[in-house]
């Protein structure tokens, strides 16, 4: 059984959250979704929280940041943080095109990379995830080997400046694309590039772009990459792409692939037409029940149907100033996350997967079972409301849950060095 929270209502509740955080640089705000989730992994074909549990982050991507400079500022973030309520938010690195990271059209590299570093920590301080994204397109760029001079020293500095950071994600080729850049093109480019990152970076997330403006999921399947903590990018424009495609990225799951939608748009696939709402409401459908996270394209006030905004939107901070594809994506993000509870995982022990309750599910008694070295100090029973229904000082005793009733229960277990969180269900 699958238990949805509300997540800001649900994290007031929790008192002893709040007792534990301060907002400072290296903190999250309380109930944001990084501060519930934690650092974010993947397991088998699911993106997964700090705890283990299955997440589907719901979010916009930036258009290219040198066109719409005034949408990306720390108003903008605000707004689609506190005001649109998204979970992620992607910042389109154009490699190429005018104004893009290889150009000095709009930045230096340095310039760049300190822009993108200080949107990054923008992100963090509301509490949303960030993913920076590799945006190879055109202008030669549809072969991500092509920018592999400038990828590898990119990447290699975005891996040391960010790795200590859990509401990051890399993408590392957003759309590789032309009749010669098949999968084996575009893993040769990965096979280049992930081992930069692991090499400062053994953690976070990586997303790789997949053939023919990344719906090829399927091929990507047949030879995976050989590496942990890996997706896939599939994208899809309403207008243009249908049930054909879902198939593709269908048997991509059957394979054991995971999905992220790091793009995609209510319109074709050229940005203009529509807006196809019946066909983006299938596929809003099928990521739901498959816990796909996705990006909508675009935060920005350009004059096409996918803009979330209507012209000279950022100029003026008009941030509700949507378009008719950015109010339909609006009320997307106003349904409530169904994120299962990660309490505190922003002070999760580093080995809180190594932490067991013995039995699970309990009918009187239960005991821990820790790592070796592992010391714990207290142990907290609570509800599903975050209620502490039973404390017990001494960690090392078997625990008594025989007069609580049934149903799931958490348990909180303290450590010097931060905490461990488990569910159990009581018969």
């Amino acid at each position: 059984m699958v238990f949805k929270f509300i997540v800001k209502k649900m994290m007031l509740a929790l008192g002893f959250m709040a007792c534990a955080m301060s907002i400072t640089a290296a903190d999250y705000p309380i109930g944001s979704p990084v501060y519930q989730n934690g650092k974010l992994s993947v397991q088998g074909t699911q993106l997964v929280n700090e705890c283990g549990f299955p997440v589907q982050l719901r979010g916009m991507s930036s258009h290219g940041l040198a066109w719409f400079p005034a949408c990306y500022t720390e108003d903008g973030i605000k707004a689609l943080a506190e005001d649109w309520g998204v979970d992620i938010f992607r910042l389109a690195v154009y490699t190429h095109e005018w104004g893009g990271y290889t150009t000095g059209q709009f930045k230096s590299k340095d310039a760049y990379n300190a822009y993108i570093d200080e949107l990054v920590d923008i992100c963090g301080k509301y509490g949303i995830y960030c993913l920076i994204d590799w945006h190879v397109l055109n202008q030669g760029s549809g072969n991500p080997n092509n920018t592999l001079d400038d990828a590898i020293p990119f990447w290699d500095y975005m891996s040391k400046k960010h790795k200590d950071d859990k509401h990051v994600l890399y993408e590392i080729c957003n759309e590789p694309n032309g009749t010669s850049v098949k999968w084996d093109v575009v893993k040769k480019y990965a096979d280049e590039v992930i081992p930069v990152i692991r090499a400062n970076d053994s953690k976070t997330v990586v997303i790789c772009g997949t053939p023919t403006w990344s719906q090829d999921v399927d091929l990507a399947a047949e030879n995976p990459l050989s590496y942990d903590n890996v997706m896939y990018t599939l994208h899809f424009y309403s207008g243009t792409h249908f049930d054909y495609l879902r198939q593709k990225a269908q048997k991509a799951l059957d394979k054991g692939l995971a999905l992220f939608v790091t793009e995609f748009g209510t319109s074709k696939a050229d940005g203009s037409g529509g807006v196809f709402f019946d066909e983006c409401d299938i596929w809003m459908q099928w990521m739901k029940e498959r816990k796909i996270s996705w990006c909508n394209w675009s935060f920005a006030g350009k004059n096409e149907t996918s803009a979330a905004l209507k012209g000279n939107s950022c100029e003026s901070k008009a941030w509700t100033n949507t378009s008719e594809s950015g109010e339909y994506i609006k009320q997307k993000l106003a349904e409530p996350d169904e994120f299962q509870a990660c309490y505190n995982a922003v002070d999760m022990v580093s080995y809180n997967d190594q932490v067991f309750l013995t039995p699970n599910p309990v009918k009187e008694t239960f005991s821990l079972v820790l790592p070796d070295g592992a010391v714990a100090t207290g142990v907290e029973v609570l509800d599903m409301m975050g209620r502490v229904v039973l404390s017990v000082s001494d960690a090392n005793e078997t625990v008594e849950v025989s007069d609580l009733t049934q149903g799931i229960y958490f348990v909180k277990i303290v450590f010097a060095d931060g905490i461990a969180v488990k569910k159990f269900r009581k018969e």
